[in-house]
C-alpha cells in the first residue's frame, strides 16, 4: 500500500512541476512548429507577413516553421534561464519535445553573459542545462567541444520524464558526478544523439569528427559522416578525405539500444558539395539519399532579400507522440492496479 501511495505522489509531482514551468513561460505560437522547425545561420528582414509581436528582423536565434512562423522569439528559449531578453545568443540545435508543455531542446550559438552556460551545453526551455562534459563523458573528451546537433530517442514518455528529472539537477552536479547523465539515460531507457563542432582525433577508442552522428549514453558513433551522405559524395576523413560536418540532425525516435542507428534521418551539413550531387549547407538532407528540403524551400514564405540563409537547426516530426495523460495511471494506481 504505501509503495502504491508514493507511486501516486510521484507522478502527482512530476505533473506539477511540469506544469509550473509551463507558467513561466511567455506567450508563443510553438504550435506552428509540431510538425516542422528550423533556425537559419543568418539573421534578415522577412519582406512577408508581420510576425505576431510586430518585429519584422528574425533572428538566427529564433525557432522557425513552415509559411513563415516564429514559433519561438530566442528571448522565448531563453526566459526560464534568466538571460536579458534584448541579448540574443543564437539558435545552434533544436529537439521540438512536448507541444503542449512548450518543451524544447537545444543549444545557443553563444555562451551566456557570466558563463552561466556555454554554447556547447544542452538546455531546455524548461530549465534544465546538461554541460557538454557531460554529453562527452563515454568518449573520454574534455573540455566543451560545442554542440552542433541534438536529438532524444527512446520511448517519449521516458524522454519527458528525464526532461522532468533534469530540470532539478544544477549544471555543477552533472559535472561532480561524470556518470550521472549516462546512468539517468540508461535508467529511463532513453538517449541523446548529438554532433560536436570540432575533431578529437584522441577520443576513447576511435576518432571523432564534426561530421559524427554521437551517442551520449553508449558513447559510440551512431553514423559517420559517410554513411549520413550519399555514397556519391567523398564524405567521411578516412574514407571520401572530406567531412562535412553535422549542422543539424532529426529522426524517427525509435530506439533500440543494442542497435544504434538512424531510422528516416534528416540533416544538415556545414559545408556545400559542387559535385554530381550537390547541396548546400542549408539544404535538408535526407539519410543516404539527397536533398529533401531546398534551403529556399524554407525561408521563401519570409520573402527574405537573400536566396541563401543556411540552416542551423532542424526538427521534423516522424513519430506521432500518444497523449500523455496521467489520469488514467493515477486512477490505477488508486484502484490497486500498480
Amino acid at each position: 500500500m504505501l509503495k502504491k501511495y508514493l507511486l501516486l505522489l510521484l507522478l502527482i509531482l512530476l505533473l506539477l512541476s511540469v506544469g509550473g514551468v509551463v507558467l513561466s513561460q511567455s506567450p508563443n505560437d510553438l504550435v506552428s512548429c509540431r510538425d516542422f522547425a528550423f533556425s537559419t545561420e543568418e539573421d534578415f528582414l522577412s519582406r512577408g507577413p508581420v510576425p505576431p509581436d510586430g518585429n519584422p528582423i528574425i533572428s538566427d536565434g529564433d525557432l522557425l516553421g513552415k509559411n513563415h512562423a516564429v514559433c519561438m522569439r530566442n528571448r522565448d528559449l531563453l526566459d526560464v534561464h534568466d538571460v536579458d531578453p534584448s541579448i540574443d545568443l543564437g539558435l545552434d540545435a533544436a529537439d521540438v519535445l512536448y507541444i503542449d508543455r512548450k518543451l524544447v531542446a537545444f543549444s545557443t550559438s553563444l555562451d551566456a553573459p557570466g558563463k552561466r552556460f556555454t554554447a556547447g551545453d544542452l538546455l531546455t526551455t524548461w530549465g534544465a542545462v546538461i554541460p557538454n562534459q557531460a554529453l562527452l563523458v563515454q568518449f573520454q573528451i574534455h573540455g566543451d567541444r560545442g554542440l552542433d546537433a541534438v536529438h532524444f530517442v527512446g520511448d517519449w514518455e521516458h524522454i519527458i520524464a528525464f526532461n522532468s528529472f533534469a530540470i532539478d539537477v544544477p549544471r555543477g552536479a552533472w559535472l561532480e558526478n561524470p556518470g550521472l547523465l549516462v546512468d539517468t539515460l540508461r535508467r529511463y531507457n532513453i538517449d541523446i544523439w548529438f554532433s560536436i563542432e570540432g575533431t578529437e582525433q584522441i577520443a576513447s577508442t576511435v576518432p571523432v569528427y564534426d561530421g559524427d552522428l554521437l551517442s551520449a549514453a553508449y558513447g559510440v558513433v551512431v553514423a559517420r559522416n559517410e554513411q549520413l551522405l550519399p555514397p556519391s559524395v567523398p564524405a567521411g576523413i578516412q574514407t571520401g578525405g572530406v567531412d562535412f560536418g553535422l549542422d543539424a540532425f532529426t529522426a524517427s525516435r525509435m530506439f533500440n539500444p543494442n542497435e544504434l542507428k538512424p531510422a528516416a534521418g534528416h540533416f544538415s551539413t556545414e559545408i556545400l558539395y559542387r559535385g554530381e550531387q550537390k547541396f548546400t549547407d542549408g539544404d535538408v538532407l535526407r539519410v543516404g539519399d539527397g536533398i529533401a528540403y531546398h534551403d529556399s524551400d524554407l525561408t521563401a514564405p519570409f520573402e527574405p532579400f537573400a536566396d541563401f540563409l543556411g540552416t542551423d537547426a532542424i526538427y521534423i516530426l516522424l513519430d506521432e507522440p500518444p497523449e500523455l495523460d496521467f489520469l488514467p495511471m493515477i486512477l490505477k494506481y488508486l484502484r490497486g492496479g500498480g
